[in-house]
């Protein structure tokens, strides 16, 4: 945990390095660096420094080409303009090519609980994780590892696969069962046949807890150890909505996708009901219902 941390660290001071030489090569000569150039410049920064050498030359590119990609996204006027990040919030790393290493894959569990399998994964200037795989990939296929260290302090590893490209069989038959779906404040789906979903409202519910946690993490002195203790107690319980809401659409999808052919769907604006709101409430429920990462 501790070498991810300072690893996180190190990759957060590259990118703030990096903002600043294109700064100052766009005031100096009107000119915005290339991809090519924020990657050579990011491993010359690596060969000069030797706090940077603690990253994998692999990651040290990745950085760079996360910095350019958030510039692109504000030239697309998709995002806010690139800034300086902060240690506490920069939070994952990405191996492209090599310096990772799955070994030691064996199953989990006995008689029918074996659907998990345990792993060792290395990786390089950082070491060995044990990790819990919770479905099949092929090793041989792996083209990207991305390690996330959560708020909460749970640490996450994903991993990108390459698939051969799919054509997919379009059928000319008629659904045979189609059903509408309606969303909702009080009753967050509501299907054309009669059957509805109430909403849990998980955010509302944990929110007393979410403004004792706030109120006493504003008391405490920024960046301090007892600041960052609340701030991860806060994280969880943050995550821990997030989790259930999550696990609530998966199910209603799984269950949706498996007993109808056709899945009709409102297209709700969202944000202009949200802008309309006449109370404070109604505009939290909204958020809370989570219309389109349900959809």
């Amino acid at each position: 945990m501790r070498v991810l941390e300072t690893q996180l660290k190190v990759a957060c001071k590259l990118y703030n390095t990096l903002l600043h030489a294109e700064k100052e090569e766009y005031e100096g000569n009107k000119h915005s660096m290339s991809k090519n150039e924020l990657r050579q410049l990011a491993l010359n920064l690596r060969k000069r420094n030797p706090e940077f050498q603690a990253l994998h030359s692999q990651v040290t590119q990745q950085v760079a080409e996360r910095f350019y990609q958030a510039r692109q996204r504000f030239f697309d006027g998709l995002a806010n303009k690139p800034r300086v990040k902060k240690p506490h919030r920069y939070l994952s790393l990405v191996y492209p090519q090599s310096g990772c290493r799955l070994s030691n894959v064996r199953v989990v569990g006995q008689g029918e609980n074996t659907d998990k399998k345990k792993a060792r994964l290395y990786l390089s200037k950082i070491g060995f994780f044990t990790l819990i795989i919770h479905r099949e990939f092929p090793l041989e296929r792996v083209c990207q590892v991305c390690i996330k260290l959560n708020p909460s302090g749970r640490i996450h590893v994903v991993f990108l696969v390459e698939e051969p490209e799919a054509q997919e069989e379009r059928s000319s038959e008629e659904p045979k069962k189609a059903v509408g779906v309606d969303l909702g404040i009080l009753r967050l789906a509501t299907l054309s046949d009669g059957r509805f979903l109430e909403n849990p409202r998980p955010l509302e519910r944990s929110l007393d807890r979410i403004r004792v946690l706030q109120r006493t993490l504003s008391r405490k002195r920024f960046l301090s150890k007892n600041w960052l203790k609340m701030k991860t107690k806060l994280a969880k319980q943050h995550e821990h909505i997030k989790d259930f809401r999550r696990d609530l659409f998966f199910k209603l999808g799984a269950l949706l996708a498996a007993e109808y052919d056709l899945l009709v769907l409102e297209d709700l604006n969202v944000q202009d009901l949200i802008q309309k709101s006449e109370t404070k409430k109604r505009k939290m429920r909204l958020y809370d219902s989570s219309f389109s990462e349900l959809r």
